[in-house]
C-alpha cells in the first residue's frame, strides 16, 4: 500500500459561511467533481465529541471505452469537525483505495480562502493512475466551486 498527501489553496468570491455550507451538503457534490454523478442513502448523526456525522453513497461514473461505464461505488463519512469551517470526508472506494479530504474555509478579503487536504492510499500498481485523477479532480473541484459560487 502506498500514501501520497497534496495541499491546494484556492479563492472563492462567496463569504467562508456559503461556501462552507455548499461543500457541506453532499448532493452538491455531484458535478462538483467530473466523476461524481449521484449522492444517495444520506444518514445523519453525531459523533462521541458531538460533532455532525453524515455518512452517504456516492457514484463515480468512469467512462471505460465509447458506450461502456463503470461506476465506482464510494462510502463516505463526512464529519464537520469545526463547525461552519472545517470538514473532513473518509471515503472508501473498491480496489482497496481509501481518500480523506480535509477542507476548511476561511475569509480572504472579500471572499473566501479554501485549503483542501488530500490524503490517498492505495495499491502501489494503482499509484499513478490514483493520483493523477485525484489532482485531476481536486483542480476540476476549485474551478467549478468558484464558478457556482460567483453567481
Amino acid at each position: 500500500m502506498r500514501t501520497e498527501t497534496f495541499t491546494d489553496r484556492f479563492t472563492v468570491a462567496a463569504a467562508p459561511d456559503r461556501v462552507h455550507a455548499h461543500l457541506a451538503d453532499p448532493t452538491n457534490h455531484v458535478g462538483l467533481s467530473p466523476l461524481i454523478v449521484a449522492v444517495r442513502d444520506i444518514e445523519s448523526s453525531t459523533d462521541a465529541d458531538g460533532h455532525p456525522v453524515l455518512r452517504y453513497v456516492a457514484v463515480e461514473r468512469f467512462k471505460i471505452v465509447g458506450p461502456l461505464r463503470y461506476d465506482n461505488i464510494l462510502h463516505v463519512r463526512q464529519t464537520e469537525t469545526d463547525p461552519g469551517r472545517r470538514l473532513v470526508m473518509q471515503v472508501r472506494s473498491p480496489a482497496r483505495v481509501s481518500v480523506r479530504f480535509v477542507m476548511e474555509t476561511e475569509p480572504d478579503g472579500t471572499g473566501s480562502a479554501v485549503t483542501v487536504t488530500v490524503s490517498l492510499t492505495m495499491p502501489t500498481l494503482l499509484r499513478s493512475y490514483v493520483v493523477r485523477t485525484a489532482r485531476r479532480v481536486q483542480m476540476f473541484r476549485a474551478r467549478t466551486l468558484a464558478e457556482r459560487m460567483s453567481g
